[in-house]
């Protein structure tokens, strides 16, 4: 399942796949890895993935690397329910906050994160995001 999303959100993707890597399969047997991915009729159609952390005081947080939703389906909710799903796994885990990094110019993921309960941290070079958990 996690190939098929990666073939949907990320075309392309194999051609970087490190040598001798196994890939998604390393991945997904990594506990502090997680994914998301969205359906629609069986089709999938968006992924949110990141990771888990240990922070030097003790706390944990986790980090969301990339979220993506096939265009065809942006502003349906689906890219809503994939957040709300990676907060709700933060939470689970123990993690005390959920951050990602977007950069500065991308104006539909900014408008994205603020609806979806994100607090913005900066606005030089990069944006960060964080929910507060």
């Amino acid at each position: 399942m996690l190939e098929e999303l990666l073939d949907a959100c990320g075309p392309g993707w194999s051609d970087h796949l490190a040598p001798e890597a196994s890939g998604p399969l390393a991945f997904i047997a990594d506990s502090r890895s997680f994914v998301f991915g969205a359906y629609i009729d069986n089709e999938p159609v968006g992924w949110v993935w990141g990771a888990h952390m240990w922070r030097p005081d003790g706390r944990r947080m986790s980090y969301v690397h990339e979220i993506d939703v096939v265009e065809a389906h942006r502003r349906k909710g689906v890219g809503s329910s994939l957040v709300e799903a990676a907060v709700g796994l933060a939470r689970r885990n123990g993690s005390h906050r959920l951050w990602l990094i977007t950069g500065v110019d991308n104006d539909s993921a900014h408008a994205f994160y603020d609806a979806n309960g994100a607090t913005r941290l900066s606005d030089a070079g990069e944006i960060g995001y964080t929910w507060r958990l």
